[in-house]
This record gives structure tokens, sequence and C-alpha cells, in this order.
């Protein structure tokens, strides 16, 4: 189960971005992310591979449809802001994916995907930033 360790820390550290961004998910609800997925297809492949009974693909399609239910529950909608909660929808389906991969033995590329996660929502905040920032002084 040291791939779920892996996946937990992984995840942990992109909920850290999360909150540290405000967001409504951290560290703890993303390593369980993480670690859940890792957990599953790591038992759909021990089980393929010792009793020819398991399938790992399988495990990762029950994990991504699973990760959909819990990620339309993270979008709703105001009339006062619009659509909310898309990009913390889609950060959980990306730690689901990561732990996928990490629970598959690529650890090597569940920690790039994380890094790449991790750049993607910095990078866009800050571009997100400078825009809201360059639109209020264009009204001024």
């Amino acid at each position: 189960m040291l791939d779920a360790g892996i996946a937990g820390i992984l995840g942990s550290a992109i909920g850290w971005e999360r909150d540290r961004a405000g967001k409504s998910i951290g560290p703890r609800t993303m390593a369980l992310v993480g670690t859940s997925a890792a957990s599953i297809v790591a038992i759909g492949a021990v089980l393929d591979h010792n009793a020819h009974l398991g399938d790992p693909t399988r495990s990762i399609q029950a994990i991504m449809t699973g990760i959909g239910f819990l990620g339309a529950g993270l979008i709703f909608q105001t009339k006062r802001s619009g659509t909310q909660g898309v990009t913390t929808a889609a950060t959980v389906f990306a730690t689901a994916a990561m732990g996928c991969c990490v629970g598959l033995g690529f650890q090597a590329g569940g920690a790039g995907l994380t890094l790449i996660i991790l750049v993607i929502l910095r990078s866009t905040q800050f571009l997100e930033i400078a825009a809201t920032k360059h639109s209020a002084e264009d009204l001024e």
C-alpha cells in the first residue's frame, strides 16, 4: 500500500493549492481521492495478476464514473455569480486520475501529473487575477 501513501501525499499537495486559493476542497479531501483511487486500482491489478479475477481498467472506469458524480455535486449555479465549482470538480477528476496512475505503479507519472495540475492551477489563477485587475482599470 505504498502506492496509496504516495497518492495521498500527491493528492494532499493538490488540495493544499486549492486550500491556498480559498476553494472549498482542501488537502484532506484530495488526499482521500488520490489514496482511494490508487488503492482501488491496485486491488484490481492484484486480483488480475494473482487470481485472474480482476481487471484494473474496470476499476479505473468505476473510479472515474464515481468521481464524475462527485464532481457534479460540486458544480452549482447562482444568479449573481453564475456557475461555480467547475475547476474544483475538474481538479477532483484530475486527482483521481493521478491516483489511478500511481495505483498502476506509475509513481513518476503520477508525480508528473501532480506537477502539471499544480502548474495549471497556479498559472491560470495568476492570469485570472491579472485579467480582473486590467478589466477594473479599464472601467475607471
